[in-house]
């Protein structure tokens, strides 16, 4: 853990199989996580290093800057195959690094609503983690300009999904 950040892990309990990891984020330390909209699930898991990985499953979490009054949606799924990516509007890609993996991003809009009037920037990262067996897609939306979801590709370079 660099100064001035924290680690904030991204996980779900499971009845039977008990707690598994998702991801580990290295956020600023102004940066809070907390529960996200839709309801955490795990499917199947592995042990890796002592830890169970959430395999196939899905997460979401709601990253907030109080200070700054700010929060951008977050949502994490597994799978033991390769995920779709979304499909964006006006979308640019580029590739980055998450936690020591390559992967691939793309920043874009798309539109949410039953009339589709809730403009959102996205940005999507997919990569593929060999240590785990397992797909990895990140979704981080926001309603601001696109260079907010971009500063949070440094912070991704520390993450841990291993």
């Amino acid at each position: 853990m660099k100064p001035g950040t924290r680690d904030h892990v991204i996980a779900a309990t499971h009845f039977v199989l008990g707690p598994s990891n998702f991801l580990v984020l290295c956020l600023p330390v102004n940066w809070d996580l907390r529960l996200g909209r839709a309801p955490m699930d795990v499917d199947y898991t592995i042990f890796f290093d002592g830890v169970r990985w959430a395999q196939a499953g899905q997460a979401s979490a709601l990253l907030v800057d109080p200070k700054a009054r700010r929060a951008v949606e977050m949502t994490v799924r597994t799978s033991r195959k390769a995920i779709a990516p979304p499909k964006l509007l006006d979308s640019r890609s580029g590739k980055c690094r998450v936690g020591g993996h390559d992967a691939g991003y793309e920043i874009g809009g798309t539109d949410f609503g039953l009339f589709r009037t809730k403009h959102y920037t996205v940005l999507h990262i997919g990569y593929h983690c060999q240590e785990t067996q397992r797909s990895m897609d990140l979704r981080f939306l926001h309603k601001g300009p696109s260079e907010m979801l971009e500063g949070l590709l440094p912070p991704l370079a520390r993450a841990r999904c291993h």
